[in-house]
């Protein structure tokens, strides 16, 4: 009887762990892929230019912001970006599906060059405002931006960051900052590969 106890014990614990890291793998392939932006191992961005043209997008954005968990959705999109003015104005015109809502929406980047300043604003469909997001600049070919942003009710400081891994992949991410740890929580990346 006790070992068929002990052996019904020993087979109910492996049951559990492998439980346990099909969990930590199906968590690990919902999660977003990272980039180092202290080192930029692609081409440089000095401004949008290198985004101009058509792009598929895969999104990965938290499910909850600020609040300590890590279940990342997915979703896939398209983008195209015109560049204007000589470079300074980046338009991208994205549609596709966000979390199970058809989505459609445009960026407006525009530049000051007094101020070497890039400034950008959102509006979408379901969103008909037209409203500033960050304000900043590229240095040592990344593109860093900031602004602030209420979510459930509470105002962060937000950080847009951009990167060339190639003439065709690119990557953004987003985050909020901590007002009482000041560190940054990743909430949305998104990964672009060219189109044409």
């Amino acid at each position: 009887m006790y070992y068929k106890n002990f052996s019904f014990l020993i087979y109910l614990i492996s049951a559990i762990c492998l439980q346990h890291v099909s969990q930590i793998a199906m968590a690990a392939e919902k999660a977003p892929r990272t980039e180092n932006f202290e080192v930029v191992d692609g081409p440089y961005m000095e401004n949008f230019e290198l985004l101009e043209g058509k792009w598929d997008v895969e999104s990965h954005s938290l499910k909850q912001r600020m609040v300590g968990q890590q279940e990342w959705l997915e979703n896939h999109m398209e983008t195209e970006y015109r560049i204007l003015l000589g470079g300074l104005v980046a338009i991208n015109d994205t549609y596709g599906t966000f979390n199970d809502n058809d989505m459609h929406g445009i960026m407006i980047r525009t530049y000051d060059p007094d101020k070497g300043e890039w400034r950008f604003q959102w509006m979408s469909r379901g969103y008909p405002h037209l409203t500033e997001q960050v304000r900043g600049s590229f240095e040592n070919g990344v593109g860093i931006f900031y602004g602030t942003e209420t979510n459930q009710g509470r105002t962060f400081k937000m950080r847009f960051r951009w990167k060339m891994i190639s003439e065709n992949h690119a990557f953004w991410d987003q985050a909020y900052q901590d007002p009482d740890t000041q560190q940054w929580e990743i909430n949305w990346t998104i990964d672009l590969t060219r189109k044409q």
